[in-house]
């Protein structure tokens, strides 16, 4: 069922509505070479337009309606007559009015024209009736309208005529207006200084206006920017169409075909986008700039041509020839209009079942669980037993086809012809609970920004995360790498500054002061002196003097073992530190070897498209040979060092010692008791001597007294300035941090430079949803992760009981973390915060380990806060300045289907179930509808709605209502046709508008 001649709605057809006929006076030719002239015209709807007479118009509908005719004239006549049966004509009324034109010259006489373009299904007799009736020089024109000279100079007041037409209950709504402006007897030329008021009281009036000039039309649809819409409205009323006729006087003349100044033919028409009948005239009263194109040919209809893969033509529903069921459901061809189309009906009347079927036969790769009718607890259940007995067979513009079984899946591996946007989706999409980076509704806005980034800005990468990864691949790697020498340099730190504290302080000088009284108590056991015994006989003497020579002699061989130990012991703790280094430069020339062939596999495919190898750009010779040399050196005379100092080994220097010792205590047990006694003396002030010496120590030596001067001097005087350096170190890595974030902020501000170009030049986007781009460094939770793994709030302290989500919230307040200088002075007020108390004027002193939680060390707060992971890159979209983690699933929703509509470039198109299910009317009328009425301009748009503000006032070119009827086995009836076409009229207003005295009542109410 199509409900209209003309199914598939309002379509641009060529109207020429300024045709003379023989009726007019001084016409060239006649009424056989006029109908020869109209029915080969280049145009489908013509307006026989006389002056002040509908003669010309009722002769041809004659011969149009009387069989007899087809017999006369030659065979161009007969063929043109039938031509001409398949064109609309429109009887047309050309008028002077009483009133002189006073140009802008101050040159007068030229009378004021206007044209009347009345309904055809007006009995001719009726119209004349009324022309015959209107005065002309003091006395009704009568007998004398069979006068074509006498009507060329008939001249009618314009406002009594207007007032006639409205009081008379025949005409009323049955005829329309039309003012020349730019052309012979038209209004331009009134003369803005002397007839302002007259002039704006007749396009006031006037329905339509008579102009093929742009500048001026747009002047009349209110788009001149020099004016308010104030200024227009109180000019004006409404804004108003402008349409051109050919004003043919001649059958020689090309119908349809503009003129030019010089009245030659030009390759402009008049195109209206409509029913070809009054009622679709009467629709550019209504939508006056979308309706009307005057040009070669409208901007869409080039785009079909031009992209005829795009669009699909029709679509054909079958029940399959060996199918088993009696159910009737599908036998429809519908032919689809390639602007907007608007899918309308009650609940369960098959419109859902419609879009699934289109998105099903376009190939969606929109997932079917979404899907409405095609599940399985739906049409596909049993397995789809009921839905494999029909075929979908959609035919697109080119001419191709395809056929699917409705039981079908589609296959997301073959080419996406449709985008389709079910109702369950966009509900799930809008209504996600943590809209973030990761969520489908960012995923559906990253896609829709992909299709704005070239083919060869791609980088043959499939998606905007894939070239994301790979533009900032390398960024991330050496990010990453810089943590990790953070990581190194934050172990230093924490080492040098754990020194710094004043506790560490004060323990060295409590050391100190114990290896202080240490050496004061061992001064005072310095062993008895006892003299060498002086009363001996010679032979006594000369015994002793051999046993003391030897005993001499065994002191320096024991000296100079613990000599020569100390100095192995020194020499092994050397050894085992340099041979420990070059093990460990080893490993790290493995591991550069093992990153360069990484980096050769990595690099070969792209170097090898470019004709490259990394041999010919990187040279890279490993020669460990001197290194090993020097290692198995070290290892070997440590081994001797570990020999030498070997308690067990024969020959060592423990075993030496034990031996001299022994030799020594041998020669002691020689001696009588007072030589004893005094060997055992010396014995014992070396031992004590040797003791003061190790405690007292060396400034190399850390448990020694020495030692702990050394490092208390170190604390004091060298330690500040290690700690800074190792600060300055460790601000520059994180300024390198921050320069690679800002480098892939910096890249995501050029791969989505596309989309904010085209957000910055669309008056519906920048102005109607207020929609800005931002590509911005953020600061990603940080606060959430300080408080809940690092710092407690439960001690005294700078954050000391602050709620979570305010306590940094006046240290942000200060920086811009897209400024490195400013991201890092926030990291070191942080941290300031923690070593001291700034609650207090005095800024108490806190120590940054006192703010920890249990079992958390200060490195790795550090590693956290130097290492900048919580400043993340973020392409953002913001509508009318909110984030879109912030806004309401209506502001989602409408944000994603502009995006779909208006931002995608795919141009497929694009099928949306019932997208005001999560939109209220006011946002419907203020943002959605600017969008799809600028998108259909270039693409093909189907909706399911019940929204009338999307059906009527988007002005969808099809609408296509559904019908089930359940008594004829489920035959589901679309039946189809323009908003202008009375069946589909009714239809909008019982469906949309819950009947026409529903609609009455709601009216009659509303008093703003």
């Amino acid at each position: 069922m199509t409900g209209s001649k003309w199914p598939r709605g309002a379509e641009w057809r060529k109207w020429d509505l300024h045709v003379h006929s023989p009726a007019s006076h001084g016409f060239t030719g006649d009424y056989n070479q006029f109908i020869i002239q109209l029915g080969n015209a280049d145009c489908d709807v013509i307006g026989i337009n006389d002056y002040f007479s509908v003669a010309g118009y009722r002769e041809v509908v004659n011969r149009l309606a009387d069989p007899a005719r087809d017999t006369e004239g030659n065979a161009a006549y007969r063929d043109a007559l039938e031509k001409l049966r398949r064109k609309i004509l429109l009887p047309v009324v050309e008028c002077r009015m009483t009133n002189v034109l006073m140009n802008k010259q101050g040159k007068g006489g030229q009378r004021l024209n206007f044209h009347l373009i009345f309904d055809p299904a007006l009995d001719p007799e009726d119209i004349e009736t009324f022309l015959k009736n209107q005065q002309a020089g003091g006395s009704s024109i009568g007998g004398r309208y069979a006068s074509s000279e006498f009507l060329l100079s008939v001249q009618v007041d314009f406002n009594e005529i207007l007032k006639k037409l409205r009081t008379d209950g025949s005409f009323r709504g049955r005829y329309l207006v039309w003012l020349p402006y730019d052309e012979y007897g038209g209004i331009d030329n009134i003369d803005p200084n002397t007839d302002v008021m007259l002039k704006q009281h007749l396009i006031r009036d006037a329905d339509i206006l008579g102009s093929a000039n742009k500048a001026q039309a747009d002047f009349f649809l209110w788009k001149n920017p020099k004016y308010s819409e104030a200024s227009y409205r109180e000019w004006f009323g409404n804004r108003k169409p402008c349409v051109k006729g050919s004003d043919s006087h001649n059958v020689n003349d090309e119908l349809g075909k503009l003129k030019d100044q010089d009245s030659r033919p030009t390759d402009k028409y008049c195109w209206i986008k409509a029913d070809p009948t009054f009622a679709g005239l009467r629709q550019i009263i209504n939508e006056p700039e979308d309706r009307v194109y005057i040009g070669r040919i409208p901007p869409k209809l080039e785009e079909v041509r031009g992209n005829a893969t795009r669009f699909i033509d029709r679509l054909h529903i079958r029940k399959n020839a060996d199918a088993d069921t009696a159910e009737t459901w599908f036998d429809s061809e519908l032919p689809l209009n390639s602007d907007m189309v608007a899918i309308i009906g009650n609940k369960g009347s098959g419109k859902s079942a419609l879009a699934d079927i289109l998105a099903l036969a376009g190939n969606t790769h929109c997932d079917p669980m979404h899907f409405s009718f095609l599940v399985k607890d739906r049409f596909c259940e049993r397995s789809g037993k009921l839905a494999k007995q029909f075929t979908v067979r959609p035919v697109w513009a080119d001419g191709t086809e395809t056929a699917l079984p409705l039981n079908a899946k589609p296959d997301t591996t073959g080419v996406e012809r449709v985008r389709y946007i079910p109702q369950t989706y966009l509900e799930k999409v809008c209504t996600e609970t943590e809209p973030g980076q990761q969520s489908e509704f960012q995923a559906e806005l990253r896609k829709v920004i992909f299709s704005h980034i070239s083919e060869a800005d791609r980088l043959g990468q499939q998606s905007l995360d894939e070239l994301i990864e790979y533009k900032t691949e390398e960024l991330k790697g050496q990010i990453d790498n810089a943590r990790r020498e953070i990581e190194r340099v934050n172990g230093e730190l924490v080492r040098l500054e754990e020194k710094a504290a004043p506790a560490y302080a004060a323990r060295i000088e409590a050391l100190l002061r114990q290896k202080q009284q240490e050496l004061k108590a061992h001064k005072e056991i310095e062993p008895a002196k006892v003299e060498q015994p002086g009363e001996v006989s010679p032979e006594q003497k000369a015994a002793y003097d051999v046993i003391s020579e030897k005993l001499a002699g065994e002191r320096t061989t024991l000296n100079r073992i613990d000599a020569e130990t100390a100095e192995k012991t020194q020499r092994q703790k050397t050894l085992t530190e340099k041979v420990a280094l070059a093990r460990k430069v080893e490993g790290k020339i493995d591991n550069f070897e093992s990153e360069y062939a990484r980096l050769n596999r990595e690099t070969a495919p792209d170097l090898e498209k470019l004709g490259l190898s990394l041999s010919t750009l990187v040279s890279l010779t490993v020669d460990k040979t001197v290194l090993t040399t020097a290692r198995d050196k070290l290892i070997a005379e440590k081994t001797l060092v570990d020999t030498a100092l070997d308690d067990v080994g024969a020959g060592s220097l423990p075993a030496q010692k034990a031996a001299c010792l022994q030799r020594i205590a041998g020669l002691q047990g020689q001696l009588d008791a007072p030589n004893k006694r005094f060997q055992e003396y010396n014995e014992a002030l070396r031992a004590w001597q040797e003791k003061g010496l190790l405690i007292e120590g060396a400034a190399d030596k850390p448990d020694t007294l020495k030692g702990y001067e050394a490092q208390l001097s170190y604390l004091k005087n060298g330690l500040p300035d290690d700690i800074e350096k190792l600060r300055m170190q460790r601000r520059e890595i994180a300024r390198g941090i921050h320069k690679c974030v800002a480098a892939i902020r910096d890249a995501y501000k050029e791969l989505f430079s596309a989309v904010q170009e085209l957000i910055g030049s669309s008056v519906v986007i920048k102005e109607g949803f207020k929609l800005t781009f931002e590509s911005t460094i953020i600061e990603r939770n940080l606060e959430g992760d300080l408080f809940d793994k690092f710092v407690s709030t439960g001690v005294a302290g700078s954050f000391y009981r602050k709620e979570k989500g305010t306590a940094l919230e006046e240290i942000r307040a200060d920086f811009d973390v897209n400024d490195e200088d400013d991201a890092l002075a926030y990291v070191e007020k942080i941290i300031a915060h923690l070593e001291r108390d700034m609650r207090t004027a005095q800024q108490t002193p806190t120590g940054i380990a006192g703010q920890l939680r249990k079992n958390v060390e200060v490195k790795a707060l550090y590693d956290f806060l130097w290492s900048l992971g919580y400043l993340e890159p973020e392409y953002s979209l913001k509508l009318d300045g909110k984030d879109l983690s912030h806004l309401s699933p209506g502001e989602r929703g409408t944000l994603l289907l502009v995006f779909y509509l208006l931002v995608d470039k795919s141009n497929k198109p694009i099928i949306v179930d019932q997208p005001e299910e999560n939109l209220d009317s006011q946002t419907v009328y203020r943002l959605l509808i600017p969008v799809i009425k600028d998108v259909k301009k270039r693409r093909q748009i189907i909706m399911v709605t019940h929204s009338p503000n999307i059906a009527v006032v988007c002005d969808a070119e099809q609408i296509i209502h559904a019908h089930i009827d359940r008594a004829a086995g489920n035959a589901v009836i679309y039946t189809m046709g323009a908003i202008e076409s009375p069946a589909i009229n009714r239809f909008l207003v019982d469906v949309l508008e819950g009947t026409r005295p529903a609609f009455d009542n709601r009216d009659a109410k509303y008093f703003v």
